[in-house]
Formats: structure tokens, C-alpha cells, sequence
């Protein structure tokens, strides 16, 4: 929930960085999907170009930005980013168990 809601203020405040909710949406995906294996890999193929995207957007934005701005962007790319590679590997994981 956290994560659709910093998404949906995003929509109305550009300045929200979104990686990181994006990432959050992703986990909550996974969770409840986690028993259906057809479910998990089509979350998987969906989140993974979309958080990639996130994370390159924010990065990009980031390095034109003001040092504050940048350091803010980059603390949640970096979250995303972690978020997003335990997610992988708790998918292969799940997958691999069948």
C-alpha cells in the first residue's frame, strides 16, 4: 500500500521519487502471487523492464538535478535497486523450488 501510494502522489507531485515504490509494488505483487507459479513469472516479466526503466529515469534525473535533489534520487534508486535484486532472487528461488 505504501508503494501505490507514493505512485499515486507522484502523479500529482512531480518531485516524488518513484523507483523505490515502484520496487515496493513489486514485492507486494510477488507476495501475493507466490503460490501460482504462471502468476510469478508474469510479474516477474512485467516488473523487471519497469523497475529497470524506474531506476534508469531516476538516474537521469538525478544527474541534471541540484545536489539535493540528486542525493535524494540516488538514495531511492539505490533502495530500488536492492529491493529489486532480492526480488529476483527470491523469484528464482520460488521458481526453482516449483
Amino acid at each position: 500500500m505504501a508503494g501505490v501510494a507514493v505512485v499515486v502522489s507522484a502523479q500529482f507531485w512531480s518531485a516524488v521519487p518513484m523507483a523505490g515504490a515502484i520496487a515496493l509494488v513489486a514485492w507486494g505483487t510477488v507476495l501475493n502471487v507466490s503460490q501460482r507459479r504462471e502468476l510469478l513469472i508474469l510479474a516477474a516479466l512485467i516488473y523487471t523492464p519497469l523497475g529497470i526503466l524506474a531506476v534508469m529515469s531516476e538516474v537521469d534525473l538525478a544527474m541534471d538535478a541540484s545536489l539535493a535533489w540528486a542525493v535524494l534520487a540516488g538514495l531511492d534508486a539505490a533502495a530500488a535497486i536492492t529491493l529489486l535484486y532480492h526480488l529476483a532472487c527470491r523469484t528464482g528461488d520460488l521458481l526453482a523450488r516449483g
